[in-house]
This record gives C-alpha cells, structure tokens and sequence, in this order.
C-alpha cells in the first residue's frame, strides 16, 4: 500500500492505494461515480466482460482517503503477453528503444490504465482541484510501480494517452521518466447538422466532390446491410486480422473474435454492429460500430484480401456508413480511430494527439538505448504534417509541439 499527502482543504489528509481484483468487490455507485460517463472504456459493462473472456486487469488499484469509501482514482493495470497476439497493446512495439531491458521472456512491464487503443482518459475524481488530483495519480503511480517491481518487471506504461490525461500526469513526472508522442494519432469527428447532406455540405468543395464520388460508386457495386456484432464475428474477424497484416500487425483471428465477442457481450446487439459491404453477394468488407451514450466508435476495418477492385469499402464502411447511423441513432460525433488520419480529417475529422509513457519501477532509472529509433518517438513527423496541413490539427497540438 502507497500513500500520498493531499494538502487541498477539499482533501485533506492522506490518499491511500489498494488492489482489489475485480469490479465485483467494489459498489456499482461507487466505480460510476469516479469512471468518466462518456468513456466506454471505463465502464463496468466492459470491464466486468473482459474479467469474464479471461482479458482481465491483474489488478484495480483504488485510491481513497483512509476510511472514506469514496473512490478518488482508479488504474487499471494488464499484463501484456505477446503470445496473445494483441500486438497494438504490446509495450514492447512502441517502446523498441528500451528492448534491452526486458526479461527472458521478452517483457518490460505491464500496461496500467485500458488496452483499448482508443485515447486512454484517467479514472480521476474530476471534482478534485488540479493539486489534489496530481496527489492521487502520484499514489497510483507508485503503486503501479511496486506492482511492476514485485513481477520483476522493469517498466510501467501508459499508451494512448488523450491531452486531458497527459495534462494530468505532467505533474507528476520527474527527471528520467519517458513521454513521447505516439505514432499514431486519435481521430473524430463531430456531427454537424441533422443528416448526411449536412456533413457533407461541410467539407471543401473539391472533398465534397471526392465523397459524392466514392458514395456513387460504392453505392453501384456495394450493398450494406447492419447487423448485430455477435451474428458476424466469424465473418469479420478474419477480414481484420487480413488488413492489420498489411500495415505489419501479426494478429491472429482468435485474438480478434475474443476483443469483439467482448464488444458484443458488453454492449449488446442495439450497440454492438457490424457494417457487411457485400459485392456480388460476397461480403468484401466490414466496418465494426459500436455506441456509448452520444458516441459511436468505430473500431475495426476489415477486408477480403483478394485483390479484387475496391470501390472504396474503406471509406464507406469506416466513415460514411457510422455518419448515415450516427445521425439517424440521434448521435453527435463517431470517433473514427487512430490511423489514416489524414484521409479522415480530409473528411471533418479532428486529428487529435496522442501520448505514449514509460516508467521506471522503484528505484529503477530508465535507460535508453540512442541507436534504436522508438517507433513513437514522431514529433518531426507530425510537426511537418501539421505545417502542411494546419486546418486538420485541433490547437491541442500546441501544448506537445
């Protein structure tokens, strides 16, 4: 157990840090109080599935005043095993350039906070004024790093971290602590209008041009049809695992069926779906939409990999598609995920920055090796990015560029 002083008067006294090992031993209202509403990430309905499909935390670690059963801050924390092919959640991809301090096994630490990919926000009482709230992520930093030092493990990592989050921890960062920008950046898009021919009425005229023309001819060779997530994952599991193989991403098709069966059990069959773009009769390509509250995520593309012509299956399935069910659900913006992002913001997308960290356990003291670029050490990269294309940047970027 770690402890932190709070000196706010709205906190005062000390923050204590327990494990707990499942959402079952906490009261509902207790976790609903402290998890961000808008995050699906965050809610009990997904992390209760991912106890239940054997994806589960190692442990919650629960902040609180001593004797108060108010929760201040949680942080989920995951062992990350490359055997299990999620390789996206894997801290060694992005961390290359601290490879050499891992074990036997291949491993430098565990993950804390969600594997979603998605941009990760804190489980932070907002209420508490910024001080306090720096108090509580210390506590839970440090417990995260006992827990990583009792596995013998030498790092403790945050990925995809949002700009809320990493304004958040800043605090709490010291000398020798690793943050970087990722390599890839969030995506999302905020519905304007009341329908389609709204949003697209709100692109550039020679992007007008382009989405009517992608529309046309997928809407000639393409028939769609939504259906629920849990009567398609056979159909659409390999389709992804096929298009992350393109871009490097050794997955494998039960790796995948396990992360959407978690969507589907999660969610249900109203907020789980799948989009099927079928040609000829054959499905070519998916698009995987799943809604939380105002929301819509889309969070897999998958496609036949056959080489037949595409008659921009992407584009449709993963941004047309969920903004034609985003508006007739009542919705007010699709996250349209990390990736392409420049096609996405082409299309209304805000492109949104996204921060990776790494740290040293306890009484460790990170070293990194100079010759081994990181691959999300990208700060060159999106600089030049958003000089081309300043309009698709939100001002966010400012604060990390």
């Amino acid at each position: 157990m770690t402890h932190q002083t709070i000196t706010e008067p709205e906190v005062p006294g000390l923050v204590t840090v327990e494990p707990v090992s499942s959402l079952s031993d906490i009261p509902e209202h207790s976790w609903d109080d402290v998890a961000d509403p808008r995050d699906m990430f965050q809610s009990r309905a997904w992390l209760r599935t991912l106890e239940r499909s054997g994806d589960a935390p190692v442990t919650y670690l629960i902040a609180r005043q001593p004797g108060h059963p108010r929760i201040l801050g949680a942080l989920p924390l995951y062992d990350s095993l490359p055997s299990r092919g999620d390789y996206l959640y894997w801290p060694e991809l992005h961390f290359q350039d601290l490879l050499h301090a891992a074990g036997a096994d291949g491993r430098l630490g565990l993950l804390a906070g969600s594997r979603a990919g998605f941009g990760t926000r804190l489980i932070v009482d907002r209420t508490l004024p910024g001080p306090a709230r720096a108090a509580v992520l210390d506590a839970l930093r440090d417990a995260a790093r006992a827990v990583a030092a009792d596995r013998g493990l030498p790092y403790t990592f945050f990925l995809f971290l949002d700009a809320s989050a990493w304004r958040d921890l800043a605090p709490v960062v010291r000398d020798g602590d690793h943050h970087r920008l990722a390599s890839v950046a969030q995506t999302e898009l905020e519905l304007p209008g009341d329908d389609f021919e709204d949003y697209v009425a709100t692109l550039p005229r020679n992007t007008r041009t382009s989405v009517r023309r992608e529309v046309g001819v997928f809407a000639r060779d393409c028939a769609t049809e939504t259906v629920p997530l849990r009567e398609a994952i056979a159909t659409v599991a390999p389709m992804i695992v096929n298009v992350r193989a393109r871009h490097g991403m050794a997955y494998g098709v039960d790796t995948v069926a396990r992360r959407l069966s978690a969507y589907a059990s999660a969610l249900g069959d109203a907020s789980a779906m799948a989009v099927l773009c079928r040609v000829r009769g054959r499905t070519a390509g998916a698009g995987v939409m799943c809604r939380w509250h105002d929301r819509l995520y889309v969070t897999d593309f998958g496609r036949l990999d056959d080489e037949a012509p595409d008659p921009f299956v992407y584009f449709n399935a993963a941004i047309y598609e969920p903004v034609r069910h985003a508006y007739a659900t009542g919705l007010s913006s699709v996250v349209t995920g990390a990736g392409a992002e420049l096609g996405k913001a082409r299309r209304g997308s805000a492109v949104l920055p996204l921060v990776h960290l790494a740290w040293a356990t306890a009484g460790g003291h990170p070293e990194r090796r100079a010759d081994t670029a990181p691959a999300e050490n990208r700060k060159e990269h999106w600089r030049r990015l958003r000089g081309a294309h300043p309009r698709y940047f939100h001002p966010v970027w400012d604060e990390l560029l």
